[in-house]
């Protein structure tokens, strides 16, 4: 037997199936021979945080093409600084060896030797140029100053000038603490297309290195500066653009919640603008739906409002097995003749709500309210197969909170109020009835009407119900009942038999007990 809702935990007989996928085999050989590519990938990913935020991913992205555009443009700058500073040297050192040559005609023709040496000593006193050198036609040096190619090794042989055109090397000077970058220059002393002899100048290409390497430095230093600034704009730009992206799932996740009343007072004009305004629409259908079953759950059971939001309204219904209960007041007519139509509703409205709690937690559902009459109904729109059960636990929770509202009016000096209650069990159609304009989701049939004579049939305080809900196996044993008579309705054909519902059985009346204590407080904490 199952057991009551809200009062016993409830037998579910849930079973749960599981579905065997195959795992194909691996043959010796695989097993012999994993496969090793793609492992490294494989850790790698695994390393990785699940989730890298958006703003982290532009960063890194974007950094990464400044860097590479910025290293670029650097390399081509430095790369066309060093070809403009040779081309300089090399067109310095051309000059200074064609003049050299053409000073250097007339006394070499002359063989004036002194005249020479006074010209590779004066030109040395330039501080670009470190050495000079005067050779023959042959190829013999007549005078040199200062450093100059031939200080290195030659060999055996007479100095080749086509050789030193161009020719670089490094020197240190005598106190081996400063090291010079040398390239000498050559041109030949010509006089009427004859060539009288060759001249060699040697530059220190030091200084102009080193401007190189300053303007190198400061090239690299102005990139990272920007890579630096760039990083710093590129998050705070990434933090932006990504920030709405958060916002929107944050409110996504605010609406899961139930809060709807999130909207974004920003108006982008981008495509986020548009997401944002989407949203704020989505946000707003959704606020006005929940409001709407809201208000539909006031007047309906929350699981009529949720059935008829998910079908439809459309008219018709389909044949369900259930409970129906029907609740009245006995006397209400001569009682409501002498009191003001206010505290007829406060009368009506206090005893209902213990009505609602007592239905709300046997999984029932109010279908409608008739004057001083509540009909309640087990087992739709959902189906439960201890319907029966439950609409007798309801009926004789209505019983005790009655039972405890009366002692309190009494204790005030107000009469009190009895409730006749009546139950039946069976075949009923459940659905839209009505019309297409006007319709109400409700349950008909003769089961219906044999519940309402029920009620009318007990006395106050009783809860009588048919043989169909007592017979029932999950009711006859956890129920102290009596045979009541066999009664004889207004178009039924053959006599009901009825039994009067006392109490349940001890091993159910301490949780019973503890459930109504439970609903009296609750209802007497919402009237405060």
């Amino acid at each position: 037997m199952g057991a009551p809702a809200g009062i016993f935990k409830p037998d579910t007989g849930l079973r749960q199936s599981s579905i065997m996928s195959e795992i194909p085999t691996q043959d010796k050989t695989s097993r012999k021979r994993p496969r090793r590519r793609g492992s490294a990938w494989r850790r790698l990913r695994r390393s990785l945080p699940g989730h890298i935020p958006i703003a982290y991913k532009l960063s890194f992205v974007i950094s990464v093409l400044m860097v590479t555009c910025i290293g670029l443009l650097a390399s081509l700058v430095v790369q066309h600084q060093n070809q403009i500073l040779r081309q300089q040297v090399d067109e310095l050192g051309r000059t200074l060896a064609h003049q050299f040559a053409r000073s250097s005609a007339e006394p070499l023709l002359a063989d004036d030797s002194l005249a020479l040496d006074v010209l590779t000593t004066n030109l040395i006193q330039d501080d670009n140029v470190l050495g000079t050198a005067i050779l023959s036609s042959k190829g013999e040096i007549l005078t040199q100053a200062g450093i100059t190619p031939f200080d290195q090794p030659q060999g055996d042989t007479a100095p080749d000038p086509n050789r030193l055109r161009g020719y670089e090397w490094q020197s240190r000077d005598a106190s081996q603490a400063y090291s010079y970058d040398l390239v000498a220059f050559t041109s030949a002393v010509r006089v009427q297309d004859v060539v009288a002899g060759h001249v060699v100048i040697t530059l220190d290409r030091t200084p102009w290195e080193h401007s190189l390497f300053t303007a190198n430095q400061h090239i690299i230093l102005a990139s990272l500066i920007v890579v630096l600034i760039g990083s710093v704009l590129t998050v705070a730009l990434s933090r932006r653009l990504s920030q709405p992206i958060y916002d929107l799932i944050h409110a996504s996740q605010a609406l899961d919640e139930g809060l709807y009343h999130l909207r974004f007072p920003e108006r982008r004009k981008d495509e986020l603008g548009n997401l944002m305004s989407s949203f704020n629409r989505l946000a707003e259908g959704l606020h006005q739906k929940n409001q709407v079953e809201r208000t539909l759950s006031r007047y309906l059971s929350p699981h009529v409002a949720q059935e008829i939001l998910a079908r439809g309204t459309r008219l018709g219904g389909q044949r369900v097995d259930a409970t129906v209960l029907f609740a009245d007041i006995v006397g209400f007519t001569e009682m409501s003749e002498r009191m003001a139509p206010e505290a007829v509703a406060q009368l009506l409205n206090q005893y209902f709500a213990h009505i609602f709690r007592a239905t709300d937690a046997n999984h029932g559902m109010i279908d409608k309210y008739i004057g001083d009459c509540a009909m309640l109904v087990f087992g739709v729109p959902q189906s439960d197969p201890d319907h029966a059960f439950n609409a007798v636990i309801c009926a004789l929770m209505i019983q005790r909170l009655v039972g405890l509202e009366n002692q309190a009016r009494e204790r005030r000096g107000q009469p009190p109020v009895r409730f006749r209650l009546g139950l039946n069990s069976g075949e009923m159609l459940a659905g839209n009835m009505g019309a297409d304009e006007r319709m109400e989701y409700t349950v008909v049939g003769d089961n219906v009407n044999l519940a309402s004579r029920l009620s009318a049939c007990a006395e106050a305080g009783q809860v009588l119900v048919s043989e169909s809900v007592y017979a029932r196996d999950e009711v006859q044993g956890r129920v102290i009942a009596e045979a009541h008579e066999a009664v004889t309705l207004r178009g039924i054909s053959r006599p009901v038999m009825t039994y009067r519902i006392l109490d349940l059985k001890p091993e159910y009346r301490e949780a019973f007990d503890q459930q109504i204590e439970l609903i009296w407080h609750q209802g007497r904490l919402q009237s405060a």
